[in-house]
Order: structure tokens, then sequence, then C-alpha cells
């Protein structure tokens, strides 16, 4: 009886698991506008959004003056392409009076990949993926 009760009690806390499980299903990807957001640093980003044909940054207010790095490319892990300035890096510049708790650092671009650097460590990636 006792092992036919405790074969019982597990099957239940199997069904248990498995329903649980079920009723909790993955949250949706974090979007801003037309871009899927890959990867986010949220030590460093409030966060990022897409007003305006321009994708903005949201910084932390302990690295409001930190320079960063924009790379660009039609296609994720495809070389980088060049900005308006004829480089493959853009950069916004350190101490550039980033308000804080504001949206600042926005660009405007028809890439399909964009990746945010801080040094030699990636903050944000983005994949559009609609128009």
């Amino acid at each position: 009886m006792k092992t036919r009760l405790l074969l019982t009690s597990l099957l239940l806390s199997a069904f248990a698991a498995v329903l649980s499980a079920d009723n909790h299903a993955e949250s949706p990807a974090m979007t801003a506008g037309p871009f899927e957001v890959l990867e986010i640093d949220m030590d460093f980003l409030q966060g990022v959004t897409y007003m305006n044909d321009r994708i903005y940054l949201k910084r932390q207010v302990d690295h409001r003056a930190e320079a960063i790095t924009l790379r660009a490319s039609m296609l994720k892990g495809e070389a980088y392409r060049k900005w308006f300035n004829g480089e493959y890096d853009l950069v916004s510049p350190a101490n550039a009076g980033h308000q804080a708790n504001a949206w600042t650092d926005w660009v405007e671009t028809t890439a399909n990949s964009v990746a945010y650097w801080v040094g030699d460590k990636k903050i944000l990636h983005l994949k559009r993926t609609g128009s």
C-alpha cells in the first residue's frame, strides 16, 4: 500500500511539473521597433527604443560618461560596413553631456544588424526583423 501511494504521489508530482512548465512559456523577444534585441547589457543600459526612424538608448546613470562604438552590417556575422562618415566605427563620444534617465545616443540606419560596444564589451546587439 505504501509503495502504491508513493508511486501515485510521484506520478502526480511529475504531472504537476509538466502542467506548470506548459503555463510558463518563454517570454516574447524584446523588440525596439523593427529590431529584435539579441543581446543587452542591463548593467550598462536601462533600455533601447525606436522612435521616428531612430534607435535610442537610455544609459544607466553611472555609465553616462563612457564612449559607445556602433558597428553595422547587413547580416549578423557579416563584415561591418562603413557609416556615413566613411568609418567602420561610429562613436558616441565620452562625456557628451548625456542626460540622466533620458533617451540619448540616437542613430538612423538601414543596416540589418547593429552592435554597440564599450571598449571590448558588447552591450547591445540588434537584428532587424521588419521594416
